[in-house]
């Protein structure tokens, strides 16, 4: 056994990827990455079979890439099954990239086909590129330490070989690949890291791959800590109706916040730096955020809970009837009504009362004073079209400010938003003949 097979062997032995007895299904591409995983799982005496997908993103090409695999595995008398998958028609039905569309793919076919453990020929250079990519779009732990030697049924026997090392072995062996032509060119974000960034790194550290490999294994034991103690600590808060808050206050931000990434899983939501930053906010203080589309979280009592923002809407609704002149009290806001003759010039109106004035007379019944409910529209002054109030008062204001903004109503429905204006039929014209002009605090 040459030391190439023997570090391979020994990949898979430490991070303990598979036994004899598994049946490895080899993601086979035909690139020199993929052809050497074939071959080594081979003749390290695996029970191998092979999988090879036809994008059809390339044209003659990729049935070139499919007839090698074919031939290859006929020589090895290793079962090869062939996808073809319609990348374009996927991705424009679900609009998604080419690059996500033909993952999804390939994996949905890699699941399909019922082997135990699934073998893809990612690399150290490739686990290097990934953590710069990763670095220079702002990552934590897990994204610097590039792709995982295994994560769940997947397994990456190459994941301690460069690419060198991979090349050098097929030439040992007088094997041809084939290669992708798109990976020749700059074209993409990978193939400019690995041309141009990772050639100038080596040129600093000629143990480059040595020093990150190195690295990439004692961050993967920080973090696989670190996620260990998040999941503990999620468990211990989980209520009945929620998330015990002071008991996530109390721990360390790096274990808080992977204890936040299993709260927003378990609730069907987008883990991303926003959401995170936005519940470990929640946690420290008191609140709510809107975590995606109508869903808030709430912080309250101690208590960290998820609720639709219809219901979050209504349980703060609030209603002042305006009887005449005078100050009236609006939750936390101070609102001050007067009235005034029009002396004709709209301009010195406007510039008087910065737009909180309407036509006195154009009102129907009384003025309430009421925060925004769902589905109310108003046709601002010279629009000739409704704007949605909710979406008015989510431009206008900050999410913990919203529920405060000033919309004043007759009977007929909104005549101004805070923040956007008055309603085009309650405007003040050359009619207009008495003015309620209002200031909010």
């Amino acid at each position: 056994m040459n030391n190439f097979l023997k570090k391979v062997a020994s990949t898979i032995e430490k991070f303990n990827m598979a036994n004899k007895s598994e049946r490895l299904l080899v993601c086979l591409s035909g690139g020199a990455d993929s052809v050497t995983l074939l071959l080594c799982l081979y003749e390290l005496g695996y029970d191998v079979c092979a999988c090879h997908v036809n994008h059809h993103l390339r044209g003659e090409e990729s049935d070139r890439d499919q007839h090698f695999c074919e031939k290859l595995c006929e020589k090895l008398g290793v079962e090869l099954k062939v996808f073809h998958a319609d990348v374009v028609g996927y991705c424009k039905e679900h609009s998604v990239s080419t690059e996500e569309g033909a993952r999804k793919l390939r994996y949905d076919f890699f699941d399909s086909i019922g082997a135990d453990k699934i073998c893809t020929a990612h690399s150290l250079s490739d686990c290097l590129e990934t953590a710069i990519f990763n670095l220079a779009r702002g990552t934590g732990l897990k994204g610097i330490c590039g792709i995982p030697p295994v994560r769940g049924n997947i397994i990456r026997p190459l994941i301690n070989c460069t690419r060198q090392e991979i090349e050098d072995f097929l030439k040992e062996r007088g094997q041809d690949f084939v290669t992708d032509s798109t990976n020749l060119t700059d074209d993409y974000t990978r193939n400019k890291i690995r041309h141009l960034v990772v050639p100038r790194l080596a040129e600093l550290n000629s143990s480059l791959f040595g020093s990150y490999s190195m690295t990439a294994d004692r961050l993967r034991t920080d973090s696989d800590y670190l996620e260990s103690q998040g999941l503990e600590a999620f468990e211990k808060a989980v209520l009945p109706k929620g998330y015990d808050a002071l008991c996530l206050r109390q721990l360390h931000e790096s274990v808080r916040r992977r204890a936040i990434m299993h709260i927003l899983e378990k609730e069907g939501l987008t883990v991303s730096h926003d959401s995170i930053e936005d519940i470990d906010r929640l946690i420290l203080d008191v609140g709510k955020a809107n975590v995606k589309g109508g869903v808030f979280a709430v912080c309250s009592k101690g208590v960290l809970s998820f609720v639709k923002g219809e219901m979050l809407e209504n349980s703060t609704i609030r209603s002042v009837n305006v009887s005449g002149e005078g100050v009236y009290q609006f939750g936390n806001r101070e609102i001050e009504f007067k009235f005034y003759p029009f002396d004709g010039k709209i301009a010195n109106v406007h510039k008087k009362f910065a737009n909180c004035c309407l036509d006195y007379d154009k009102i129907k019944g009384e003025i309430v004073v009421e925060n925004r409910r769902e589905g109310e529209k108003i046709r601002l002054v010279n629009r000739d079209f409704d704007s949605d109030v909710r979406k008015l008062v989510n431009k206008s204001f900050r999410l913990e400010d919203r529920s405060s903004a000033v919309i004043l109503k007759d009977s007929q429905g909104v005549v101004f938003v805070e923040g956007s204006g008055a309603a085009e039929r309650v405007k003040i014209d050359s009619e207009t003949v008495k003015i309620l002009a209002f200031t909010i605090k």
